[in-house]
């Protein structure tokens, strides 16, 4: 284990090279084309033979001497976000107005270093390693991981591991999670139905605006009164449209929001509350509603042996107290969609360092890491994939 770990960092200068590389080129959900090709000739260059599926997405195969051993995943995604970057960095996003503001060039560099070592062991591998660079992973919707799994991304794969560098965590710290780990996001586009008129005469009109307000007001009963208070539940109204002018009432108001679900049960009961709730406020003031519920990425539930296995690993690689049971997070991660067809584990690397100036939120247009830690990841995967290729 200790090999192994001495052999990422001395692929460091090539990891953040590529990472860099790609940090001055972000590219938003589905248009990661420069990201593709950087990523190709990269791979290329190793002698791996890579292969695009969902339009900009990547595997590559690093075949094992033995032939008939397990075939293990590691996932990287490609997107980066519409955020304009304030880092005052030699490597700052050329792309004005688009940032890797998730980690994801982080991501990428991690797996290709990994790719590195694996490459040099390939005579050594009894099984094979297949790299995959996910486009898409911040659309919220379909997101990347879905036509690439029907693509034919995990076709022979036993087992895949996923990891996000996490500002949540002291850096270099690893952190897992049986079970439950992100929440399942779904979208509500919600349309509440007046009659509008003059501000003067609300009498002769139905106020959107004000049966709005209480919509909004009784769906946040939702987690007060309706849900287990221990049942981890999140809904957000996030946009609110309605009227042109100071004086007039309007027919409609538009909103938008987000749920967010940490079990099965709770997902599937979810749209029918939101039905009845916003049914009987609206229809107690005289409106009427539409509401468009659009299911996104389902709850990402960690492989418990998987998550078991790889905290061993990573005790063994890293030091036991380098290693922690995260919490688990309401945020949305279409590696749930991998983690339904095979076993697998989705982890965090910590990023948050005080006195280097490293404690920006991912999504924030500040948020960068120390570059030391990406061979952390590297050796994680490299170690991680070892031991299931054996299992």
């Amino acid at each position: 284990m200790v090999n192994i770990l001495e052999l990422a960092r001395e692929k460091e200068k090539e990891i953040v090279e590529l990472r860099r590389l790609l940090h001055q080129h972000p590219e938003i959900a589905h248009k990661e084309y420069e990201t593709h090709k950087i990523l190709v000739e990269h791979l290329e260059k190793i002698g791996l033979h890579p292969r695009t599926l969902a339009g900009t997405g990547i595997i590559a195969d690093i075949e094992g001497k033995e032939k008939g051993g397990k075939t293990v995943a590691i996932r990287a995604d490609m997107d980066a976000l519409p955020i304009k970057e304030e880092n005052d960095v030699p490597y700052k996003s050329l792309n004005e107005g688009f940032m890797h503001a998730c980690g994801h060039d982080a991501h990428m560099s991690m797996v290709y270093g990994a790719a590195l070592i694996l490459n040099e062991l390939r005579d050594k591998l009894n099984g094979r390693v297949r790299l995959l660079y996910q486009p898409a992973e911040e659309e919220g919707t379909l997101g990347g991981a879905k036509p690439m799994i029907e693509e034919g991304a995990l076709d022979g794969v036993d087992y895949i591991l996923g990891m996000h560098v996490w500002p949540e965590l002291p850096e270099g710290v690893i952190g897992y999670r049986k079970g439950p780990f992100f929440a399942a996001a779904d979208t509500i586009k919600i349309t509440v139905k007046g009659k509008g008129g003059h501000g003067a005469k609300p009498n002769l009109a139905v106020d959107p605006i004000m049966i709005s307000a209480k919509v909004v007001d009784a769906l946040h009963t939702i987690s007060s009164r309706e849900v287990d208070p221990l049942e981890p539940f999140v809904i957000t109204i996030g946009s609110i449209h309605g009227g042109t002018a100071h004086n007039i009432i309007p027919d409609k108001v538009e909103m938008l929001g987000t749920v967010r679900t940490l079990s099965k049960e709770l997902r599937d009961s979810m749209e029918e509350r939101l039905r009845r709730i916003i049914r009987g406020v609206t229809s107690a003031f005289n409106g009427d509603f539409s509401l468009e519920y659009l299911y996104g990425y389902p709850v990402l539930i960690n492989h418990q042996e998987v998550t078991e296995i790889m905290k061993n690993v990573v005790e063994g690689l890293l030091g036991k107290e380098k290693v922690v049971e995260s919490k688990p997070t309401m945020g949305g991660e279409d590696f749930a969609y991998y983690l339904e067809k095979v076993p697998g584990t989705f982890m965090f690397l910590g990023t948050y360092n005080e006195k280097m100036g490293y404690i920006y939120g991912v999504h924030t247009s500040k948020f960068n890491l120390n570059e030391k830690i990406l061979p952390i990841g590297s050796s994680v995967f490299v170690a991680g994939a070892l031991e299931l290729m054996k299992r």
